[in-house]
């Protein structure tokens, strides 16, 4: 069996590994277009903080480290088209027009996606940074030493991220959100507006509810036009406003879904035989939804590029729902969510509520923010929403996870044997406080 990976990242990878380790007799080849394999673009907030080296720390494996496992590895290789009637795609190498015909016996997409990009062109585009690559956050490394105000257009994880380092290297910097709040694609408006208090403290200038629709240069400066007829100078421009998946190659030949992605069963598998896409290209069964969801992050990259090799052969191992777990941790602030937030959870259908709790140690100099989202007749857990300065508490979104992949109500946590939370005003901790606060609210009949 020769199986065939297209994209060299944390899907790609994940997916290489445990087809090698399942199917010893297999001939396993994966060809990525970047000179580079396993680029972890979660390390570019610690490279611009100083408290990371990117070059060391940015990959988790080489090329060689691959082929001594046993995995054929080809960077700097472009697939041009795809042939899934045939088995067969073609490919060029680097500065190499000659186009070579690969069969195979199974095909796993895994080429990830692409940062969307102004819908206007701007005079000046080297001045107008998307987040993706190495090469991009060197770019937003040099405007350490040379700008004076930028612009971040987004007010996502990454946006939110690189507004704030700019803002401790005390830079001007405006950030520009089209929602009426930041991170709406991950809190719901209580715990983003704690967010935003935090990022106007540290010196963020909020533009909410506003919509970049022009760039300009006018006397060597960059000018970003709004539809709230604001002008806005600045040096440079970082576009963070999210990512569309890479699904071009296939595009014509298997089922999309949302968002263009590749729509792909509990097995990974496409709707095209023997060809299965991971990652950053694929859909995602998403917990407590009924339609599969682009939702675009590392550790569900991973976890699709092992369901997919598992059932290379035939379908053995169902993936479980993701539930959309996050974390951001700058400094000594965590934001972190799993699960669907109080919108999105009435949007699908339940009838839910949310309880918010905040535990402060005793000396004031940390806290912890949870607010928890559950059905209001049956207490089942949906999603949490976690912000604050307490050291640890990312664990918060892991443990949550959990509770809703396992369909655990408040109740089956509330008396746990957690440890003792010396230190805080309330000892008992966030979960038992919080079950009980669900219970005054919603009495179980």
């Amino acid at each position: 069996m020769k199986v065939v990976i297209v994209g060299g990242s944390h899907a790609g990878i994940a997916c290489a590994r445990r087809a090698r380790k399942n199917y010893p007799d297999a001939e396993i080849v994966l060809y990525e277009k970047q000179k580079q394999l396993g680029f972890i673009a979660q390390s570019i907030p610690w490279y611009l903080m100083g408290r990371e080296d990117l070059l060391e720390h940015a990959t988790y494996t080489t090329v060689e480290e691959l082929q001594g496992q046993g995995i054929t590895t080809f960077t700097e290789t472009t697939v041009r088209t795809i042939d899934t009637k045939q088995k067969q795609l073609f490919i060029t190498k680097e500065n190499s027009q000659n186009i070579e015909a690969i069969s195979y016996d199974k095909l796993v997409l895994a080429t990830g996606s692409y940062p969307l990009l102004p819908m206007f062109s701007a005079e000046n585009q080297e001045r107008v940074i998307v987040i993706k690559n190495m090469e991009d956050a060197q770019r937003v490394k040099a405007l350490f030493e040379t700008a004076k105000k930028v612009i971040v257009v987004g007010g996502g994880f990454i946006g939110v991220e690189i507004a704030r380092i700019f803002a401790a290297r005390q830079i001007g910097v405006a950030l520009i959100q089209a929602h009426h709040y930041l991170l709406d694609r991950y809190l719901d408006e209580p715990a983003a507006r704690c967010i935003e208090d935090n990022l106007q403290r540290e010196g963020v200038q909020l533009h909410l509810s506003t919509f970049p629709i022009d760039i300009r240069q006018e006397n060597g400066q960059l000018h970003l036009y709004t539809d709230q007829y604001d002008k806005i100078e600045a040096d440079a421009i970082i576009y963070s406003v999210g990512f569309r998946p890479n699904s071009f190659l296939l595009a014509n030949q298997v089922i999309l879904g949302d968002m263009g992605a590749i729509e792909v069963d509990e097995y990974m598998r496409s709707s095209q035989p023997d060809v299965f896409a991971i990652g950053d290209c694929a859909t995602s069964k998403v917990a407590h939804l009924k339609e599969n969801k682009y939702l675009p992050h590392a550790s569900e990259a991973i976890r699709q590029g092992q369901i997919a090799a598992l059932n290379l052969v035939a379908p053995r191992q169902k993936i479980r729902p993701t539930q959309g777990t996050y974390s951001m941790n700058l400094e000594e602030h965590t934001v972190c969510a799993t699960g669907l937030t109080r919108k999105k959870a009435q949007e699908a259908g339940f009838d839910c509520d949310q309880v918010h709790y905040k535990n402060a140690s005793l000396t004031g100099k940390s806290y912890t923010n949870i607010w928890l989202t559950y059905e209001k007749s049956s207490h089942k857990i949906l999603g949490a929403q976690v912000e604050g300065t307490t050291v640890g508490i990312a664990s918060y979104a892991d443990l949550f996870s959990l509770a809703i992949q396992n369909d655990l109500r408040t109740e089956d946590l509330e008396f746990s044997d957690f440890y003792f939370k010396h230190g805080y005003k309330n000892p008992e901790g966030m979960i038992n406080t919080l079950a009980e606060l669900v219970r005054d609210k919603d009495p179980l009949i």
